[in-house]
């Protein structure tokens, strides 16, 4: 490894905290489904689930008969990571949801930028807008459409930044409404 340059450590979920909770507690309780870390921002965690359906279903079993991550808020399941500056945010975010575009075609969405850190540097909404376009603009240019809904959507684009970290995922109504914790903040 070179001098000065950081390692990205894994993620494929990112989760935070309710209000209320426990921190410690909560990281205890999401160790048995894979390997997690703290973030420098209260209340955020990064992991990396070894079975993300099945870890789904585990915190939603244990949240149904309260036994269990009730400290837990949020997880946001995501299929691609990358580190970035913000100069170059847009432009590797664009990359990233390429392949995501013949899942949005023909669906209704919207893209949800959670940003933690760089305040001022990166504007969520902004951002989101910029995705959006590039969205229909990509799919128009091969003959398809996909229409932006923020009241009843298909599927949600998700994008979770974490400092200079970034994760990137679907949430689809199917899960969004299976697991009350798959959610857009």
């Amino acid at each position: 490894m070179r001098v000065g340059v950081r390692v990205m450590w894994k993620f494929n979920a990112v989760v935070t905290m309710a209000s209320e909770g426990r921190y410690r507690n909560l990281i205890e309780e999401l160790s048995a489904l894979g390997e997690f870390r703290p973030t420098e921002f209260l209340g955020v965690i990064l992991g990396e689930l070894a079975d993300r359906k099945g870890a789904l279903e585990q915190i939603r079993e244990k949240r149904s008969d309260a036994s269990g991550f009730t400290d837990l808020r949020r997880v946001i399941p995501v299929d691609r990571t990358f580190t970035f500056q913000p100069v170059d945010f847009p432009a590797r975010l664009k990359e990233s949801i390429v392949s995501y575009i013949d899942d949005l075609a023909g669906k209704r969405f919207y893209v949800r930028l959670e940003r933690r850190g760089l305040k001022g540097r990166i504007v969520s909404p902004e951002v989101e807008r910029e995705l959006d376009a590039f969205i229909l603009q990509t799919l128009q240019m091969s003959n398809r459409t996909a229409e932006i809904d923020f009241d009843d959507p298909d599927v949600v684009l998700v994008v979770e930044t974490v400092g200079d970290r970034c994760g990137v995922g679907l949430l689809t109504r199917e899960m969004m409404e299976r697991y009350d914790f798959v959610r857009v903040g």
